[in-house]
């Protein structure tokens, strides 16, 4: 004859088991994201696949942006050692700068010129950069 007692209730003292589920399913998720940060530093482009051109404009956006993070130390950087602050581009400028548009990067030899179209305090105006190669790296160089 079957045994008709029944099934004992759970100890409310006992601590409730848990599955392995969530915590597979997290480790799945962080796999995944190294294995996306991975593949794009490994099939992202670098700094040695890029144009003189697409460095030219690069050096002076990354300007702006110092400029407006107020980074002097980036903005140092990122000038040729014989130009002074108070001659660079924007030393001038105590607002945010924006570029809106880069226009054609001219380069000669180690000399390259691009001229954007900015906007400073809400007025536009197209800036001339001029930048110079040094050891391997764009350099602000004239205002």
């Amino acid at each position: 004859m079957a045994d008709k007692r029944p099934a004992p209730e759970p100890d409310p003292d006992e601590p409730e088991r848990s599955t392995a589920g969530p915590f597979l399913g997290a480790l799945a998720v962080v796999v995944v994201l190294i294995l996306v940060v991975v593949a794009g530093q490994v099939f992202g482009p670098s700094d040695e696949s890029l144009s003189d051109s697409d460095l030219v404009s690069r050096t002076v956006d990354d300007y702006v942006r110092a400029h407006n993070a107020d980074d002097d130390d980036a903005m140092t950087r990122l000038r040729c050692a014989e130009l002074p602050a108070d001659q660079a581009p924007l030393a001038d400028v105590d607002g945010e700068a924006t570029i809106d548009k880069f226009g054609t990067v001219d380069i000669e030899g180690d000399r390259g010129r691009v001229e954007t179209r900015t906007t400073v305090d809400g007025e536009q105006d197209t800036v001339v950069w001029s930048l110079t190669r040094v050891d391997g790296d764009w350099r602000i160089c004239t205002a």
